[in-house]
């Protein structure tokens, strides 16, 4: 529970957000005080480090007393715009989402990248949009490094990350790393995408890949945020999109860049349902032995549209492959048949 003000840096003259603990309403509520101090604390020394054009800077922390008692405040700079929750409530070109979406994600990669850490609350409402079309990744507040025991931070009953976007081992206890990231990113996606695509299915490209980051167990996710963010953006890159798109529907009325809940869940959102990964046929010999030609086959396919001619080049020449190798097989089977034949006689 945080408040959010715009403010003047006299000394610099420049304008800021600063962000205050809400002490009052979070001794209301029932909350830690000293549990979200500590997250408060942590979030002003993770983000402080990050250097990076995607991710809101923050530029100072401090304590502050009032007739509230003692706040902790971060200073940051200003996003004079929304956050793509609020922004999805108005009609946009789909060009301009799939740019926040690449910028947040290009926030994402530098923090696991560069500074090895897990934001662990990947919402829309903690995407900035900026009024030059970029849109920034903000609130570390329970981002954990990965070299450092969070346990201390953490409760078993404190539900911390909004439980819409978590990935499944952050909500049954299991181990968290940047691939939990990489899955409450991908559900931001296709959130976003379905929203405004008419309510038509997503193209297929853009299905697979994001399919793949939604995977419950993280080793069948793809390896890192930077491998999610080729194969998205090669992804939405190959597919015809809509001319048009729709406003995202309401999710709820009001909000504003005066109060934020960026320590507490956020709403619940719907379940999106996405398709399961095909799987290979690797259980029989020829399984096997084709499972790799149809692995290349599919990471190829899964680029391109179904206009495309480049696509149907590959479905026949992967259909090619595919008899070649079958013809092989059965040459090698029948000349094991002749051979035995002759011995026998």
């Amino acid at each position: 529970m945080a408040e959010v003000y715009a403010g003047l840096d006299h000394q610099l003259g420049r304008s800021v957000a600063v962000k205050m603990l809400d002490s009052g309403s979070l001794a209301a509520a029932g909350g830690d005080l000293g549990m979200q101090r500590a997250r408060f604390e942590r979030e002003a020394r993770i983000a402080a480090r990050m250097t990076s054009a995607h991710i809101v800077t923050v530029h100072d922390s401090g304590v502050y007393q009032d007739g509230r008692g003692v706040r902790p405040f971060l200073v940051m700079e200003l996003i004079d715009g929304p956050n793509l929750r609020q922004r999805l409530r108005e009609p946009c070109a789909l060009p301009v989402l799939l740019n926040y979406l690449d910028g947040a994600l290009a926030g994402l990669v530098y923090a696991h990248s560069e500074h090895h850490v897990v934001h662990r609350d990947i919402k829309p409402e903690n995407i900035m949009v900026c009024p030059d079309g970029s849109a920034k990744l903000t609130d570390f507040g329970i981002a954990v490094e990965l070299r450092e025991n969070f346990q201390r931070l953490t409760r078993a009953h404190y539900q911390v990350a909004t439980p819409a976007y978590a990935a499944p081992e952050s909500l049954n206890g299991g181990q968290l790393t940047q691939l939990s990231d990489v899955f409450s990113f991908a559900r931001v996606c296709w959130e976003t995408l379905s929203h405004v695509h008419n309510g038509a299915p997503l193209p297929e490209p853009v299905q697979v890949v994001l399919a793949r980051a939604l995977e419950p167990e993280p080793a069948a996710r793809q390896r890192s945020a930077r491998e999610f963010q080729a194969q998205f953006r090669q992804a939405v890159a190959h597919v015809a999109w809509p001319l048009h798109v729709a406003a995202h529907r309401p999710v709820r009325e009001g909000g504003g860049m005066r109060h934020t809940s960026v320590l507490t869940p956020g709403d619940m959102q719907d379940s999106v349902q996405v398709p399961t990964p095909p799987k290979l046929p690797t259980d029989t010999t020829a399984g096997f032995l084709l499972a790799p030609v149809i692995e290349s086959r599919q990471r190829v396919l899964e680029r391109l549209s179904k206009s495309d001619p480049r696509y149907v080049a590959g479905v026949i020449a992967s259909a090619a492959v595919t008899g070649v190798l079958l013809g092989w097989l059965a040459f090698l089977l029948i000349g094991w048949v002749i051979v035995t034949l002759v011995d026998q006689f």
